[in-house]
């Protein structure tokens, strides 16, 4: 929790990560700057397995996902809203109808659900695993193993280098075992799969050279506890090596005899086992450390960061204003003057949408260092398809969807799940921009903005556009930009 303001005692946060083969829930507590876990639940709901070959999710796995939410419903309850986190993970982000089950999900919990990228994801794990470390900062590589995907991450402090690779537990089990066959006359599926696994690997082996390779969550956590009587100790590669050499003699997934293999875990340790022992052959480990601390613990951390002065996502905005070539001094007009008006039309604006304004002004120009002509496209673009760390899927499309429409004619959103555009950011931006079209400072005391139930109303002094009659066009510009919204724009001048 280095670099943060001081965490009041006995604060409390939850984070649930809805994976590709279980939700797993973590309720924890900051005492002295400390992470204390107070409780945990896990489901494993193998959401993974329930994608057909046009990526929908099929409606059983979903109920039976669904229902495994209601028992975390009771955690969440009383929690502060900037105090939880619900992420979803690789099948959340691949399923072609994910939206209907996303809503049901947040009418179960109470909170919205945030789709991440596999590099988020892979940030959030590093920052878990680091949570549990002791001693000095030293360079690690942190492996994940989930249902749908794996995620390398070296770093020190923080992660220098991240990757989200397609193979998970699940993923593989149906790819490479879907009857729970190991080896038949023809073939050796755990060959094939472990072959399958090393090929994604190909041009990554320099991650684990020389540093310490810790393992994080259920694939390395079940294969370790084989290995070690039930414990959660270490997995050498010589161990690995003989553990993976009897899976692959096994006919089937029913004969493996293994002390410490979970029931629940069976159906998948092959498939999981498989991607391990090609990672550990690949990148050349000798021996991997097992981290009780993941993704979840991540999650906690971040949010604590959050609100007390250590927020990532600020950090990302601040990176990408510096090497973007952004006229710092533009941004912080637009910025101040957009706020301005946002609390003009609402009032006092709830934090989080503060922030995406402000982070919508610093960002708005950053096409610019691309085209001039093209520059809100390119910048859209860049800031909704780009690795932005801290940030989720839903959080770059509205930042994208502002810096796209700061002028011009407003391009009409497609909306879905957790991107549901809000017209008021949109208009006070806009009108930002038009103020400091000029790269000027400029005073706005006498503007009055206000949302009506049927539209925007813009309050301005004739005598004040008088004496700026090139912003005055552009305002009736505007009006006109507006005028088959929703809420149209209305300029006044008393």
């Amino acid at each position: 929790m280095t670099g943060w303001k001081q965490v009041q005692d006995t604060e409390r946060y939850a984070a649930l990560d809805l994976g590709s083969n279980s939700f797993h829930l973590l309720l924890a507590e900051f005492r002295n700057q400390r992470m204390v876990r107070l409780h945990t639940d896990k489901a494993m709901v193998r959401l993974a397995a329930g994608l057909d070959e046009q990526r929908n999710l099929d409606p059983a796995v979903a109920e039976r996902a669904l229902e495994a939410l209601v028992r975390f419903r009771p955690v969440l309850t009383g929690l502060p809203g900037d105090h939880v986190r619900v992420v979803g993970t690789n099948t959340l982000r691949a399923a072609a109808n994910a939206d209907g089950f996303l809503e049901r999900a947040e009418e179960i919990l109470g909170v919205p659900i945030e789709i991440i990228s596999g590099i988020e994801e892979a940030r959030l794990i590093f920052s878990g695993v680091l949570a549990a470390g002791d001693g000095p900062p030293r360079a690690r590589c942190v492996i994940d193993i989930g249902g749908g995907s794996t995620e390398l991450v070296r770093g020190e402090e923080k992660p220098a280098k991240l990757d989200s690779l397609f193979m998970g537990c699940v993923s593989y089990a149906r790819r490479f075992f879907p009857d729970g066959v190991i080896r038949d006359k023809k073939t050796n599926h755990f060959e094939r799969a472990r072959r399958a696994a090393r090929a994604e690997l190909q041009g990554l082996q320099h991650m684990a050279d020389g540093v310490e390779v810790v393992g994080a969550s259920g694939t390395i956590k079940s294969v370790a506890r084989v290995l070690n009587d039930g414990e959660l100790g270490p997995i050498d590669r010589k161990a690995i090596d003989r553990l993976a050499e009897q899976v692959a003699s096994a006919k089937h997934m029913d004969d493996l005899d293994l002390k410490g293999l979970e029931e629940e875990r069976r159906p998948v340790f092959a498939a999981g086992l498989a991607v391990l022992h090609g990672i550990f052959c690949e990148l050349d480990i000798k021996e991997m450390a097992v981290s009780p601390y993941a993704i979840r613990e991540g999650i906690v951390h971040d949010l604590a960061g959050r609100l007390h002065g250590g927020d990532r996502r600020a950090d990302t905005v601040a990176a990408l204003v510096e090497g973007g070539q952004i006229d710092t001094a533009q941004a912080r007009r637009v910025g101040d003057t957009a706020t301005i008006l946002l609390s003009r039309v609402l009032g006092e604006a709830p934090r989080a949408m503060v922030q995406r304004l402000r982070w919508a002004a610093d960002l708005h120009e950053i096409g610019l260092a691309l085209s001039h002509s093209a520059f809100r496209k390119l910048g859209a673009y860049m800031v909704e398809n780009a690795d932005l760390a801290g940030f989720s899927r839903s959080e770059q499309e509205h930042l994208a969807h502002l810096i796209y429409n700061q002028r011009g004619r407003i391009k009409p959103p497609r909306e879905h799940y957790g991107f549901r555009p809000d017209p008021n950011l949109l208009l006070c931006l806009r009108l930002a921009c038009i103020a400091h079209r000029d790269h000027t400072d400029r005073d706005i005391d006498e503007w009055q903005l206000e949302a009506k139930k049927s539209s925007f109303g813009l309050h301005i002094p004739q005598a004040w556009l008088d004496q700026h009659p090139a912003i005055e066009d552009l305002l009736y510009q505007e009006v006109e930009h507006w005028k088959d919204q929703p809420q149209p724009l209305k300029l006044e001048t008393p």
